[in-house]
């Protein structure tokens, strides 16, 4: 048996990656996307065409699991310019990634920009993340989504980052921000 088709288990959770025999490096990937569709309870102030986000998102090298907002679970609905604190734990497993440069995950606003790099490391790694997330001043939805590259540091990843042309796939959104001027926090 290969090692890169080796269980991986986290405290968290339990996953496989698949077609680690072929991975290539991370800008060479085709975008594709594998998610686990398990909904989630909708709340009370959420409006109905909100879809529900799945508690685990697997993409490329990386799992990300627990998001919470403000220790509201991956959806809020908050005022215009307000920060967020966030948590999420995590997995990266990446065993054929070029060993020069390091590996990270970043997070931020689809269509916007990167604003919190969550691990730099190795080509494998797990734990759990805090960072913040400034919510635009302009009202309406906002995907939280991350993606996963390789960059000398944090600092080069998040000046690498995405802008409105090349923000991550819809696969890797993992929390939702609705900025309301009508929300109570």
């Amino acid at each position: 048996m290969q090692v890169s088709n080796v269980l991986f288990i986290t405290g968290i959770s339990v996953f496989i990656m698949t077609a680690c025999t072929e991975v290539q490096p991370t800008d060479k990937i085709e975008k594709k996307s594998e998610s686990m569709p398990v909904p989630l309870a909708q709340n009370a102030s959420e409006t109905p065409a909100t879809p529900a986000l799945p508690p685990m998102v697997n993409h490329r090298y990386a799992a990300l699991t627990d998001i919470s907002l403000n220790n509201m679970g991956n959806q809020i609905t908050i005022k215009p310019g307000s920060t967020i604190q966030a948590t999420l734990n995590y997995a990266y497993h990446c065993p054929s990634c070029n060993e020069s440069l390091g590996n990270q995950i970043i997070i931020g606003l689809a269509h916007r920009s990167a604003q919190a790099c969550i691990y730099n490391g190795g080509a494998q790694g797990q734990g759990s993340a805090s960072f913040a997330l400034r919510v635009p001043a302009k009202p309406g939805k906002y995907d939280v989504r991350f993606r996963v590259l390789q960059a000398a540091d944090c600092d080069a990843a998040l000046k690498a980052g995405w802008g409105d042309d090349d923000s991550p796939s819809k696969e890797t959104t993992i929390g939702m921000i609705i900025a309301s001027k009508k929300a109570e926090i």
